[in-house]
């Protein structure tokens, strides 16, 4: 189509027209997304998340995946929104607004009821994205502002966020501390710092050190330990059993399809491959570390929905 040739009125009729169709098409795909969602197929693929499943899979940029995910839950809790952002009067970017601020709100305890999101959300149509934002810090003025990172190099982020009064005096009291073996720390140095010392231990604790710091006998004691454990009973595992366990996997989920490999390294669990509900043992050749997620996916799949439920609530 020869854009140039179209009168003013055509042309800006037709882009009307388009922006319309961007709406519905966008509605669409947010039906498709709740669908994928409900049937778990982003675990099924190997991704920890929906969101990541969007960004990789689907190849749509982290803040338009994070605006298309927020506004489906929207409109699974809200159907009404649905049509509102159909027919323009609720946008996108407002839609996840509402969606992060009533998760905040239910987070910090205050969770809204249907009716007051309902009203919310009316009251969130045909307003820009700064509005909408005043009228949510108005409802909840106590909620911090959402923490923003930002590529600013290929070695450096920004990072935005906000703390409580109390915090802030905590870190004026660490940095006073470490005033003779860190002077005039940054904050960045002062993180960086704790999160370093933190991280160590962490590691160290879940047997992640390097391979050549593990005891020559470890091997020998976890086989030992692994004897007396009983089979289909769930017991506490010897540390150095889960510790060879996370070495193992190096501290990532296990979960494979078709030569993709999870990626996660959020909220690991050690689960058995074979499940104890159905005779499987406590050895180190049954256990395996997966996310939250696919732990959970894993269950579903071996014991059915019906047993497994709650993991989807």
């Amino acid at each position: 189509m020869n854009l140039k040739a179209l009168t003013s009125d055509q042309l800006l009729s037709e882009t009307k027209i388009i922006v319309s169709e961007e709406r519905r098409i966008t509605a669409k795909l947010i039906d498709h997304l709740t669908e994928i969602n409900q049937r778990l197929l982003f675990l099924k693929l190997g991704y920890s998340s929906l969101f990541e499943f969007v960004t990789k899979e689907l190849g749509i940029s982290e803040g338009a995946a994070q605006r298309r995910i927020q506004t489906m839950r929207l409109m699974q809790d809200l159907p009404d929104t649905r049509q509102a952002y159909e027919e323009g009067s609720l946008s996108l970017s407002n839609a996840a607004k509402l969606q992060s601020h009533f998760q905040a709100t239910k987070k910090l305890g205050m969770a809204k009821t249907i009716e007051e999101k309902k009203a919310i959300a009316k009251n969130a149509e045909n307003k820009s994205q700064s509005e909408c934002d005043q009228m949510l810090f108005k409802l909840s003025p106590e909620l911090p502002k959402p923490e923003r990172t930002r590529v600013l190099s290929p070695t450096v982020r920004e990072l935005k966020f906000s703390i409580s009064e109390e915090l802030f005096k905590k870190v004026e009291r660490l940095k006073e501390l470490l005033s003779h073996s860190h002077p005039n720390a940054t904050l960045a140095e002062l993180i960086e710092l704790l999160v370093t010392n933190h991280l160590t231990k962490l590691e160290k604790a879940k047997g992640l050190q390097p391979q050549n710091m593990t005891k020559p006998d470890e091997n020998n004691l976890v086989h030992t330990a692994a004897k007396t454990l009983p089979v289909g009973i769930r017991v506490a595992l010897p540390t150095a059993m889960k510790q060879q366990v996370w070495n193992k996997a190096n501290g990532r989920c296990e979960y494979v399809h078709q030569g993709r490999r999870c990626s996660s390294r959020y909220q690991l669990e050690i689960d058995h491959a074979y499940p104890l509900a159905l005779g499987g043992s406590n050895e180190c050749s049954n256990l395996k570390l997966l996310c939250k997620n696919h732990n959970g996916f894993a269950a579903i799949e071996v014991l059915g929905l019906a047993k497994m439920s709650s993991f989807r609530k």
